[in-house]
């Protein structure tokens, strides 16, 4: 063969290693949702990651939330993800969320009972802003007969916290920012 097809057979080689590289190193839809979902139930680690992508790599961190330490311990391929490149894969979740808090319906008169609700509560917001999950623990609940009356009586906004407190409560923030906003200063 010609020095010139042995270079382009040499060049198209590397071409489709790289390629294959490159995709082996992308995050999967998978794994993107996965950790969603951890991060779903586990809304400090979500902050704490927001603010500091390399916390995953961290073994003090982990060693104070042996949950993340244990989900990365079953996803191999999510920690090795992200120990490559926290902040990409962090960025990947983070349009999984954004997408998944715009298909949740959510209409603006439950928006504004809820935000109504929750000024008149700042206990139970101050508490759903650190863990929206603390909606589906009969537990807190019970001890707050005030949201089990509201939810009661609230059965779609009841419904919408339960299948994705966050993204309700990230819609609730947006609607409390714009009514803020929009008031004459």
């Amino acid at each position: 063969m010609t020095k010139r097809v042995c270079t382009l057979i040499l060049v198209a080689g590397m071409v489709i290693g790289l390629s294959a590289v490159t995709f082996a190193q992308q995050p999967t839809q998978t794994e993107i949702r996965n950790f969603d979902q951890y991060l779903d139930q586990h809304y400090d680690v979500r902050t704490d990651l927001t603010k500091n992508p390399n916390l995953v790599d961290d073994p003090n961190y982990l060693a104070k939330h042996p949950h993340l330490k244990a989900f990365l311990e079953q996803h191999p391929n999510t920690r090795q993800q992200l120990k490559q490149n926290p902040s990409a894969f962090l960025k990947s979740e983070s349009g999984l969320q954004k997408a998944q808090d715009v298909n949740t319906p959510v209409t603006q008169s439950e928006l504004r009972n809820w935000d109504a609700y929750l000024d008149k509560h700042q206990d139970v917001k101050a508490d759903l802003a650190k863990n929206p999950n603390l909606v589906n623990d009969p537990t807190y609940v019970s001890k707050h007969p005030h949201l089990r009356d509201y939810l009661e009586k609230h059965p779609s906004t009841r419904q919408e916290l339960r299948d994705n407190p966050s993204a309700f409560m990230n819609r609730e923030n947006t609607y409390e920012k714009n009514e803020t906003d929009q008031k004459p200063k």
